[in-house]
């Protein structure tokens, strides 16, 4: 099991960031990708992360690739780079977004059928132990094969931070306090209503830079959210990424992930939020130790 220790007995460091999101739908596979594709356009060797996904055969991108391939190939392809199991371990693949019962794949392999609880939002406690322990060996085993292959990793969460129990929640608790890299949450402009930071456990907390605004269009209704989110956890919004939808006809096709990434790329570049990113020193080493 995963057991806390102190920093300095985990091996893991480098420089990256950990994307995590408010709740599901905010767009934090869109900065990731431009952040990704803005590092690609100026020749830094880059790869993402997912420890975990959810796919559903009606999603454009990667439609006539292996499930377990699926979960990160617009990430992959802003990188430069081609999806292996390394990049994403864990793989729910469900037969359609209706469903709450898919197909599991670790390391590339199916294990079975297992329930989600959500979009993108695989809980831990719920497999039985035989499961959840090789879920858990896969994922730290992969972010480790990563990182000694690229020196800039993106790790992306799942959902939303909070959604599921801490311990149960690999892509937004366990494997961000395991990389120990710099934390940005993104949160939608159109947000309305409180603001709960209550997912963020001390720990993330530690390693949290602050927010990144996406979806932004009109500017009254950001500055608004943008306080909110600021009262709520005294933390600064890092920057705000104007609305930016798929551009017209986007279907998935190689030809049209590559125009993808470059718009998602050019509105990163524009909000500054590369400039802070670029400052941020080499990561110390993680939070967390696997320990058996």
């Amino acid at each position: 099991m995963l057991v806390l220790k102190n920093a300095a007995s985990s091996p893991l460091s480098g420089r990256g960031v950990t994307v995590l999101g408010m709740s599901a739908g905010v767009g934090k596979t869109a900065v990731s990708i431009g952040i990704l594709r803005s590092l690609f356009r100026r020749g830094v060797p880059c790869a993402p992360f997912k420890a975990v996904a959810v796919v559903t055969p009606d999603e454009y991108a990667g439609r006539s690739l292996p499930p377990w391939r699926r979960g990160v190939v617009q990430s992959c392809a802003a990188a430069g780079t081609v999806p292996r199991w390394w990049h994403n371990p864990v793989v729910v693949n469900l037969p359609d977004a209706r469903t709450p019962v898919g197909d599991l794949y670790v390391r590339g392999r199916r294990l079975g059928r297992v329930p989600v609880t959500g979009a993108d939002r695989l809980d831990l406690g719920a497999l039985p132990d035989r499961l959840r322990r090789r879920c858990q060996d896969a994922v730290e085993e992969g972010y480790q094969r990563l990182a000694g292959e690229v020196p800039w990793l993106l790790v992306e969460g799942a959902a939303g931070v909070g959604d599921l129990p801490p311990a149960s929640d690999l892509a937004n608790r366990i494997l961000p306090e395991l990389a120990g890299l710099p934390v940005i949450v993104v949160a939608s402009a159109r947000q309305a209503g409180p603001v709960d930071v209550s997912g963020l456990t001390d720990r993330l907390r530690a390693l949290l830079l602050g927010f990144v605004l996406n979806r932004v269009s009109d500017l009254p209704g950001a500055d608004e959210t943008a306080q909110r989110l600021t009262l709520a956890s005294d933390l600064p919004v890092l920057a705000r990424i104007t609305d930016a939808p798929p551009p017209i006809g986007y279907d998935g096709s190689p030809e049209k992930i590559d125009a993808m990434c470059e718009y998602r790329a050019s509105r990163v570049d524009e909000s500054g939020l590369m400039r802070l990113l670029d400052a941020l020193p080499a990561a110390g080493p993680g939070l967390v130790e696997a320990a058996r």
